[in-house]
């Protein structure tokens, strides 16, 4: 299939997609992705190229929208504590990769391993609270 630059130019203006940006993606050099408009020409393989660039753009996009998702959704967790109780909390797991999200999931579903830090850690006093409130919550 012969394809004239016309074609290309359209498609990489419909597509928001640069000559800079296809020459830096197809490591074809910038001076040769010019020239094709005054031979009138673009190589087959330039369309396969521009092709796979649209769809791995697109795929990022998608990815990246999945991921927000998933991140706002594991910032959402409501819990009903006070900003020092979530504070002591913090503290008592600092130093290790729990997220208080983590933690309050740890003590919903009655965690073993989390239930003995706090045990160590915390007053029974302010553990009756922190529980309390998470497990009726």
């Amino acid at each position: 299939m012969e394809v004239n630059n016309i074609i290309f130019e359209k498609i990489l203006i419909n597509n928001h997609i640069s000559k800079k940006d296809f020459s830096e993606y197809s490591k074809i050099p910038y001076d040769t992705v010019v020239g094709w408009k005054k031979r009138n020409y673009v190589p087959p393989y330039a369309m396969v190229i521009l092709k796979d660039m649209n769809y791995r753009r697109k795929l990022d996009l998608d990815v990246v929208q999945d991921l927000r998702k998933n991140f706002e959704k594991s910032n959402n967790v409501e819990y009903l504590l006070t900003k020092n109780e979530e504070k002591r909390l913090k503290s008592v797991f600092w130093g290790t990769n729990y997220t208080t999200s983590d933690i309050v999931k740890g003590i919903k579903e009655n965690n073993q391993k989390i239930l003995k830090r706090l045990e160590e850690n915390l007053p029974s006093l302010v553990q009756r609270e922190i529980i309390g409130k998470l497990i009726n919550a």
